[in-house]
C-alpha cells in the first residue's frame, strides 16, 4: 500500500485479546492484518509481538513495534505501525497498561502537518481514577498542544451515548468530555453510525449477549471528513479468540 497515494485508506483497529490468547493459538494478530489491513493496530493483553508474528516479520516491522508487560504478568499493551516508525512514550505508573509512541513517517497526507501521538490504553480498575490519571499525565507531555492523538482500546468505561431504548445506559461520560474538550477527539464509531445503538466489544459475566461496549478508537475531531467507516467485529472466529471484539476504523 502506497499511503502517500490520497485515495488510500488509513486503518486503525484495536483489541484486547484477553490474557494474551491460548498459547497453542497465538493468530490474534494475523487475523487482524487479515480482517482490517490495519496501518495501525493497538493491542491490548497481548504478549511479546514475537508470540505472534514470524521471524521475517519481526525483523522487518522491529522499528514500527512499542510494547510493555504489565508488572509480574507476561502480557502488556503495544503499539503497532506497518510502515514509518515509532518513538515509544512511557506513561509514568502504567508501563503495560499504556503503550505510546510518537509515529513518523506514515506517508499518509493528513499526518505531518502536526506530530502524531499513539495510545494503545488499557485502563485497570477502579477505572476513574486511572482514566483520570492517565489523561493527566498525556496532557502534560511536552509540546502536547501541538500534536494530534489517536488513543484506542479498552477502557472499562463508557465510550459512548446511548439512545434511551437500549438495553443499557450510558452513565457518567467524563471520558467522552475530556477528550472532546482537551484533546478534540470524537468517537470514531458513534460519528460514523449515527442514530445507531452501541454494538457489543465485550462478552463478560453470566450473560453474555450483554451489549458492553467499552472499547474504541478515538481520533481527531479535524478528520472528520476522511472519516469513511467504523466497525466492530463480530463473528464465532473472533467469539473463540477473545471475549472483547476488534473496532477498526478507516479513513481516506
Amino acid at each position: 500500500m502506497d499511503l502517500n497515494d490520497a485515495n488510500q485508506p488509513l486503518n486503525i483497529a484495536c483489541y484486547n485479546l484477553r490474557f494474551g490468547g491460548n498459547a497453542r493459538n497465538r493468530v490474534h494478530w494475523q487475523r487482524i492484518f487479515e480482517a482490517t489491513q490495519a496501518d495501525i493496530f493497538l493491542a491490548q493483553e497481548t504478549c511479546s509481538p514475537e508470540n505472534y508474528l514470524a521471524a521475517d516479520e519481526m525483523a522487518n516491522h522491529r522499528r514500527g513495534l512499542a510494547w510493555k508487560a504489565v508488572d509480574n504478568v507476561r502480557w502488556g499493551s503495544a503499539v503497532f505501525v506497518r510502515a514509518g516508525r515509532l518513538k515509544p512514550i512511557t506513561i509514568p505508573g502504567y508501563a503495560g497498561y499504556v503503550a505510546g509512541a510518537e509515529v513518523g513517517g506514515l506517508g499518509w497526507p493528513l499526518i505531518g502537518r502536526r506530530k502524531l501521538r499513539v495510545f494503545s490504553v488499557h485502563v485497570p480498575a477502579p477505572y476513574v481514577r486511572p482514566m483520570n490519571e492517565i489523561l493527566d499525565l498525556i496532557k502534560a507531555l511536552p509540546n502536547a498542544e501541538s500534536c494530534d492523538h489517536v488513543i484506542g482500546g479498552d477502557f472499562n468505561l463508557t465510550t459512548g451515548i446511548r439512545h434511551p431504548g437500549e438495553k443499557r445506559q450510558s452513565h457518567n461520560l467524563f471520558l467522552l468530555e475530556r477528550l472532546r474538550r482537551e484533546f478534540n477527539l470524537m468517537n470514531a464509531w458513534q460519528v460514523a453510525n449515527p442514530n445507531r445503538d452501541l454494538p457489543q466489544t465485550l462478552r463478560w459475566g453470566r450473560d453474555k449477549s450483554e451489549p458492553y461496549h467499552c472499547d474504541a478508537i478515538f481520533v481527531p475531531a479535524n478528520w472528520y471528513r476522511y472519516l469513511e467507516s467504523c466497525d466492530v467485529l463480530s463473528s464465532p472466529m473472533w467469539d473463540g479468540l477473545s471475549d472483547h471484539n476488534p473496532v477498526v476504523v478507516r479513513l481516506r
